[in-house]
C-alpha cells in the first residue's frame, strides 16, 4: 500500500519553497493608472488644467483609496475632495436633464370654487339636455325615456283614503303585486298642492312636490291623458323645469309616469290601464273639491 508518510530509513521529501510574493509597489498596475486618468477626466478641462504637476505625477503602483478628511495611511494617498466635487457636479448635471419624478402640488386656493348648495338646489334658465334636444327635434323623447328607465315596476293595485280630520289630505296608494315598490299621491285641495312619493322596498323614497299648478294646467293634462291614441303629456306649472314636474306617456296596454326634480333625482313607474284610469278619475274628483280662491263679490243695489 502506498502511503504518503515516509517509511523508516527514508528521508522526507522537501517541498519546494514558495516564491515570495513581490511587493505591490514593484508591480506596475496599468489599471490603477487608467483609474487615475478616468477620475481626472470627470472634471471639466478647466479644472483638469488647474491640477498641480505633483498630482499628475503620482508614483506608479500607489493605490488610491477614498476615505474621509484626506487621511494618509502609510504609502496610500487618499484624495477625497476632488471625487466628492466631481460626483456632486455630475448629480447636478443629471438633475437638469432628467425630468423630475416628484408629484406636482396643486394650490387649492387657485382653483375655482362652486357653492354646492347653489349648484344642487337651483336650476338654470336653460332646459335639461333631454328636453332641450326634444324641443329642437333632435331626439324622440318617448324612446329616450324608455332607454333611461328600461325596467320600471308595474303598478297593479290602487287604494284611496283620507288623512286627517280638519285639514284632510286625499291620498292614493299604488303598488306592485308583491308590494316591493309603490307610489303614493297626496293632494291637498285647500292649498292646491300635489305630492308624489316613489318608494322601493319600504327603504328609499323620492318625493316630488307640484305646488304651483293652476286649474288650466291640471285640466289640460287630464285632457291629454284621456286621448285614445295616447302620447306624451306634461304636468308642470309656470316654472316648468325649474320646479318638480312629471311626464306621462299613455299607451293602450300601459301608462308610464316619469317624475323629475331640479335637485338632480328622477323616478318612474308603469301602470296598468285599470290603475291609470282609476287614478285619473280620482284626481279629477279631488281637484274639484278645492275651495275657491276668493269669495264672490257682493252685488250692490241702490
Amino acid at each position: 500500500m502506498n502511503s504518503d508518510k515516509p517509511g523508516k530509513g527514508q528521508q522526507p521529501t522537501k517541498k519546494p519553497a514558495e516564491a515570495p510574493l513581490p511587493d505591490d509597489a514593484t508591480i506596475p498596475s496599468r489599471a490603477i493608472d487608467d483609474t487615475a486618468s478616468i477620475l481626472s477626466a470627470w472634471d471639466t478641462p478647466e479644472e483638469a488644467s488647474k491640477q498641480t504637476p505633483a498630482a499628475d505625477a503620482q508614483p506608479r503602483g500607489r493605490v488610491i483609496m477614498p476615505t474621509e478628511n484626506n487621511e494618509q495611511h502609510g504609502d496610500q494617498t487618499v484624495p477625497r475632495q476632488p471625487i466628492a466635487r466631481q460626483q456632486s457636479r455630475a448629480i447636478q448635471k443629471s438633475s437638469t436633464i432628467l425630468p423630475t419624478t416628484t408629484p406636482r402640488l396643486i394650490d387649492s386656493q387657485s382653483m375655482p370654487t362652486v357653492n354646492p348648495n347653489v349648484a344642487m338646489t337651483h336650476a338654470g334658465d336653460e332646459p335639461p339636455w333631454t328636453l332641450q334636444q326634444f324641443f329642437n327635434g333632435e331626439v324622440d323623447l318617448e324612446l329616450e325615456l324608455g332607454k333611461r328607465f328600461p325596467k320600471m315596476p308595474m303598478m297593479a293595485r290602487i287604494k284611496f283614503r283620507e288623512v286627517g280630520t280638519h285639514s284632510k289630505i286625499h291620498s292614493a296608494t299604488l303598488s306592485t303585486q308583491d308590494g316591493s315598490a309603490g307610489l303614493t299621491v297626496d293632494v291637498d285641495p285647500k292649498n292646491k298642492y300635489m305630492q308624489m312619493s316613489f318608494t322601493i322596498e319600504s327603504m328609499i323614497t323620492l318625493r316630488f312636490m307640484l305646488v304651483s299648478l293652476s286649474s288650466m294646467d291640471r285640466e289640460r293634462w287630464l285632457d291629454l291623458m284621456q286621448r285614445e291614441q295616447g302620447g306624451l303629456a306634461f304636468l308642470w306649472g309656470p316654472d316648468r323645469w325649474q320646479s318638480d314636474y312629471i311626464i306621462c306617456l299613455g299607451r293602450k296596454y300601459f301608462t308610464n309616469m316619469y317624475a323629475f326634480s331640479p335637485n338632480n333625482f328622477e323616478a318612474g313607474v308603469r301602470m296598468t290601464p285599470t290603475v291609470s284610469q282609476e287614478l285619473l278619475d280620482w284626481l279629477d274628483r279631488t281637484w274639484q273639491l278645492e275651495a275657491p280662491d276668493e269669495n264672490p263679490p257682493t252685488l250692490l243695489t241702490w
